[in-house]
C-alpha cells in the first residue's frame, strides 16, 4: 500500500481528502501543523507528501526539513503562487507546486506517475559493490571480506546497503531508520547502534573499509 503523509491547514479539506485518497486505498497520515507533520516524517516511512500550510513561511521550512531527512516525492499545494514563491519551494526541494481548489483523481494521477519514474530510479541504482579487499551483493545478502564470506541479515544487509550507495558521505540515522527500520523511535535507535558495530566487525580490521560514526548525526562509510 502507497503510504501518504497529508499536511493540510484547514482540518475540512484535509479529512475529506484523507478518505478519499483512502478510499481510493491509499494509507493516509492527516496532519494539520508543521510540527505534526515532521515529527511524522521522521518517525515513519513514507512514499509521498502533500503539504498545504497556509502560513507560507511554515510551508517552505517544512519543505526543507523533510527533503533533508527524506528522498521522497514532495506536492505543494496553495491557493497561490508567486514566481518567487514557487522557486523558493523548488529549491527547497519540492517536487511540483499545484494550485487549489485541488483535483483529487488530478493528484493521484501525478503521484502515480510521480512514483512510477521513482521506483524506475530506485531500480537503476546498483545491487553490488567492491571495495578495497570487501565485497558486497545486496541480493544474494552476501559480504566478502578477504577470504571471509558471510550471510547477512536482512536488517545488515539493509543498512550496509544504504551506506554502500553513499559511500564517503554521511547518511543521516533517522534515514536509516525510516527506510529499514520503517520506524524512526528509541528502541529501533538502539537496535540500529547494534547492527552497526556487528558490520564493523565484520569490516574491520580485514578490509580498508570503515564505518565512521558522526556523533548525533548517522555513519558514513569511508572507503580508501
Amino acid at each position: 500500500m502507497i503510504r501518504i503523509l497529508l499536511v493540510i491547514s484547514d482540518p475540512n479539506v484535509g479529512v475529506v481528502l484523507s478518505e478519499y485518497l483512502r478510499l481510493r486505498e491509499f494509507g493516509v497520515d492527516y496532519c494539520s501543523t508543521a510540527s505534526e507533520a515532521y515529527s511524522a516524517v521522521t518517525g515513519t516511512r513514507y512514499d509521498f507528501c502533500v503539504l498545504g500550510l497556509d502560513d507560507k513561511a511554515a510551508l517552505l521550512q517544512l519543505t526543507t526539513d523533510i527533503r533533508r531527512v527524506s528522498d521522497i516525492p514532495v506536492f505543494v499545494v496553495q491557493n497561490m503562487f508567486d514566481k518567487e514563491e514557487q522557486m523558493a519551494l523548488y529549491e527547497a526541494g519540492a517536487d511540483d507546486c499545484m494550485v487549489q481548489p485541488l483535483v483529487p483523481d488530478l493528484l493521484i494521477a501525478k503521484m502515480n506517475a510521480m512514483l512510477r519514474r521513482w521506483n524506475q530510479y530506485l531500480a537503476q541504482l546498483p545491487t553490488s559493490f567492491s571495495y578495497a579487499d570487501m565485497s558486497f551483493d545486496s541480493v544474494a545478502q552476501v559480504l566478502r571480506v578477504g577470504t571471509h564470506t558471510y550471510s547477512l541479515t536482512t536488517k545488515e544487509n539493509g543498512v550496509l546497503l544504504l551506506l554502500c550507495r553513499n559511500v564517503n558521505q554521511l547518511v543521516e540515522r533517522s534515514r536509516i531508520l525510516k527506510e529499514v527500520w520503517l520506524s524512526d523511535n528509541y528502541f529501533n535507535g538502539r537496535s540500529l547502534s547494534v547492527y552497526i558495530n556487528k558490520l564493523r566487525h565484520l569490516l574491520e580490521p580485514e578490509s580498508g573499509v570503515r564505518i565512521v560514526s558522526m556523533r548525533l548525526r548517522g555513519y558514513k562509510l569511508l572507503v580508501p
